[in-house]
C-alpha cells in the first residue's frame, strides 16, 4: 500500500516540476534588474501553485493555525519548526512562511530543487564540517539584515519515530546573531503523506503558528534558557495536534 500511494502520487505530482524550476529562474531577471520584491513575488506565486498541486498529488487536507500572530514583513524574521517528513517544507511555505531553508549540504546536488533553493535563498550547512557549519550561520545571519526571511529546523534531521528529536545546540545563533523575531510553528501528519503514506484517505495536515520571541529584547540569561524555551513550546503544540497514522 504504502509504496503504490507514492507512486500515484508522484506520477500526478511531478509533471509540475520542471516548469515550476523554469519559472522559478526567470526571478533571477529581476533580480538582475534590482527588483528583488518582484522577484520574490513571482517566484512564491508559482512555488504557491506547485505547493497546491502538491497537496493534491498526496490527498492533503491544508489546515493552519496562528496566522494572525505572524510579525509584519518588515521584521527580520526566524521560522524554527520541528521536523517529520520531506513534506515539511512544502507545508512552511504553504502556509505563507517563505524564506531560505538552512538544508543539508546533500540538497545541492538535486539538479532542479538547487536552482529553487537558489533564488528562495537557502543556506547549505555541512553537519561534519565546523568551519563550513559556523560560514552558513554567518551567510543566514547575512540574509536576515537583508531582510530575507529564514527557517530552520533545530533537530538537525527528519525524525524516524514521529517524535520530536532534541534540538541541536547551536541551532537558534542565526537568529540570535542578528537579533531577529523567532517565530516557532509546530508541523504535524506531515510523514503520513510520505514516509508513513499507508491510506488513500485524506491526510490532514496541520501548521501552528505560535506566538513570536522577539530576541532583541531578551536579556543575556533569557538567551542562554531561549532554546529549550522554544523547543518546550513546539512540543507542547505538536502534543495537542490531532496525529494520524503513528507507525
Amino acid at each position: 500500500m504504502k509504496k503504490l500511494k507514492i507512486i500515484v502520487s508522484l506520477v500526478i505530482c511531478i509533471p509540475i516540476f520542471v516548469p515550476t524550476v523554469l519559472l522559478a529562474m526567470l526571478s533571477e531577471v529581476f533580480f538582475l534588474l534590482h527588483l528583488k520584491k518582484a522577484g520574490r513575488a513571482w517566484l512564491y506565486f508559482w512555488l504557491s501553485i506547485t505547493i497546491w498541486w502538491i497537496w493534491i498529488s498526496f490527498n492533503a487536507k491544508f489546515i493552519v493555525k496562528g496566522r494572525e500572530k505572524l510579525p509584519p514583513r518588515s521584521a527580520k524574521i526566524c521560522y524554527v519548526a520541528n521536523h517529520q517528513s520531506m513534506m515539511d517544507i512544502p507545508a512552511l511555505f504553504g502556509a505563507g512562511l517563505w524564506g531560505g531553508i538552512i538544508a543539508k549540504i546533500e540538497l545541492k546536488k538535486v539538479i532542479g530543487l538547487n536552482v529553487i533553493m537558489k533564488e528562495l535563498g537557502c543556506v547549505y550547512i555541512d553537519r561534519k564540517d565546523m568551519r563550513q557549519s559556523l560560514k552558513a550561520i554567518l551567510k543566514g545571519v547575512e540574509n536576515l539584515n537583508a531582510g530575507l526571511s529564514m527557517a530552520i529546523y533545530p533537530e538537525g534531521t527528519r525524525s524516524k519515530s514521529g517524535e520530536i528529536a532534541p534540538f541541536k545546540a547551536g541551532a537558534l545563533k542565526m537568529a540570535t546573531k542578528a537579533k531577529a523575531v523567532i517565530v516557532p510553528v509546530a508541523i504535524q501528519n506531515t510523514r503520513s503523506l510520505f514516509e508513513n503514506a499507508y491510506t488513500f484517505r485524506r491526510i490532514p495536515v496541520y501548521v501552528s503558528i505560535l506566538d513570536p520571541i522577539d530576541t532583541s529584547r531578551l536579556s543575556e540569561e533569557e538567551l542562554k534558557e531561549l532554546p529549550e524555551r522554544v523547543e518546550a513550546l513546539i512540543r507542547d503544540e505538536y502534543s495537542k495536534l490531532p496525529a494520524i497514522g503513528k507507525k
